[in-house]
């Protein structure tokens, strides 16, 4: 008889368990247009890290006047972004590898005589899929590049 009391008991505690995981699972299906703040959050902060990432990816590689050795390059990109910088590099590499940092700026090889020449970024956004449009000011001329962010690492990117 005790047995049988447990194994009700037993029973018992498990459906109302599972009337709880239920409930659940119904607040998880909600309609799309009532996500919860977390996701909303989880969203803004993968913008944010990619923003920091391509933010510090032109002040060290894109418009660094002397590059800092210490800096690998595999840090901030993946190795398909690595070979295709290679594969922009146009000059002669004596000591490999040699990368085309510049192609993620304008072709311009001189300042802007009617500007203040500086080089900085002037936005990111996102472009969805982890793409971004890059505006930057290049020595002064106006430059956009749309950068994929994949792993928190640069990954591919095309001049626009």
């Amino acid at each position: 008889m005790k047995m049988l009391k447990s194994m009700c008991c037993s029973l018992l505690i498990a459906a109302m368990a599972s009337c709880g995981a239920s409930a659940d699972k119904k607040a998880d299906t909600a309609a799309p247009d009532s996500v919860p703040v977390a996701a909303e959050a989880a969203v803004v902060e993968n913008t944010d890290d990619a923003s920091a990432l391509i933010n510090t990816v032109y002040e060290k590689f894109v418009f660094a006047i002397d590059m800092d050795e210490s800096v690998t390059p595999e840090t901030y990109f993946t190795a398909n972004a690595l070979k295709k910088l290679q594969a922009d590099y146009e000059f002669d590499c004596d000591e490999g590898p040699c990368y085309a940092y510049n192609a993620l700026r304008t072709d311009m090889q001189d300042s802007n005589p009617d500007s203040d020449e500086s080089s900085r970024i002037e936005s990111i956004e996102p472009d969805g899929e982890g793409w971004y449009i890059v505006t930057y000011s290049d020595m002064g001329w106006p430059g956009k590049t749309k950068i994929k962010v994949t792993d928190n690492k640069i990954d591919d990117y095309h001049r626009l």
